[in-house]
């Protein structure tokens, strides 16, 4: 039972004390926090608008006299009630020491995580998937989720070595994304073999070989497989590979940004698919 199972929450809250705040502020710092509560955090109007719109388990919605000074705002504060179990004002200065900046938008949400295995997102009539490896970075993996969220992909795995996806810089960084993405952790190996047990087509980005993303069938089934700009993906999953890609860059060009690497492979998948009408 967290904090916010127990009964009569207070709707105002102006001590840093109180361990409703305080479990907020692990949430912030503590991905296995996150992980284990199955909550994390979103910050700002238009997250806090994109939850509304996405229908999101919002637990509950932190408000600070910011909010109030917009009209777009105070709409806000009038729908949000029907959308949440509490809503709880506090002060500018308190949202702060939770997530700097949060105090000047005025509005924090606690949202529950959509609980997920691999093995749901593979064997749940995936068609295309995404796999990270590696990629440490906040927001590129809030980036990949919002443009798996813009170009329709069935899930997003998030392998061993990457960021949080639900992390406040992620979240932040995906607008909103994670609302609608399905995501899910897993181990390579895990993963791989669930992959293959499901006949998924695994196509992994190699800047060192493999065919222009042209001219694979992204039509089919698939998983693809993007790493770390410097060390790229292991030989463990290079070698399980159904097909390699490469993306031609120009000369004296060593490596993508992971985020454009991925956009590029999910909008070739998306092109495919929009063109044999199967999208």
């Amino acid at each position: 039972m967290t904090a916010y199972d127990r009964p009569e929450t207070p709707r105002r809250i102006e001590s840093g004390r109180n361990p409703l705040v305080r479990e907020l502020r692990l949430l912030e710092r503590d991905r296995r926090a996150r992980t284990r509560s199955g909550l994390y955090l979103a910050w700002g109007l238009h997250l806090a608008q994109e939850a509304l719109l996405a229908r999101a388990p919002v637990r509950s919605a932190w408000l600070g006299p910011a909010l109030d000074r917009t009209a777009e705002g105070r709409r806000l504060g009038e729908e949000l009630p029907g959308h949440c179990r509490s809503i709880l004002r506090t002060t500018t200065r308190l949202l702060d020491t939770i997530i700097p900046g949060c105090g000047d938008q005025g509005i924090l949400l606690l949202v529950e995580r959509q609980r997920r295995t691999a093995d749901d997102l593979i064997h749940g009539g995936a068609d295309l998937l995404l796999a990270t490896h590696g990629v440490q970075d906040p927001g590129n993996i809030g980036s990949i989720v919002r443009t798996a969220a813009a170009l329709g992909i069935d899930g997003l795995l998030v392998l061993e070595g990457c960021a949080d996806p639900y992390s406040s810089r992620a979240v932040r960084a995906a607008m909103g994304a994670q609302y609608r993405v399905r995501i899910a952790d897993g181990s390579s190996e895990d993963v791989l073999a669930s992959l293959e047990r499901a006949g998924l087509q695994i196509v992994t980005s190699d800047v060192a070989q493999g065919l222009p993303p042209r001219a694979i069938d992204l039509r089919r089934p698939t998983a693809l497989f993007v790493g770390s700009e410097g060390a790229g993906l292991p030989p463990s999953i290079l070698d399980r590979a159904t097909q390699a890609v490469r993306i031609p860059m120009a000369a004296g060009a060593a490596s993508l940004n992971v985020h454009a690497a991925a956009t590029i492979l999910l909008y070739e998948a998306a092109r495919q698919r929009q063109d044999s009408g199967s999208g």
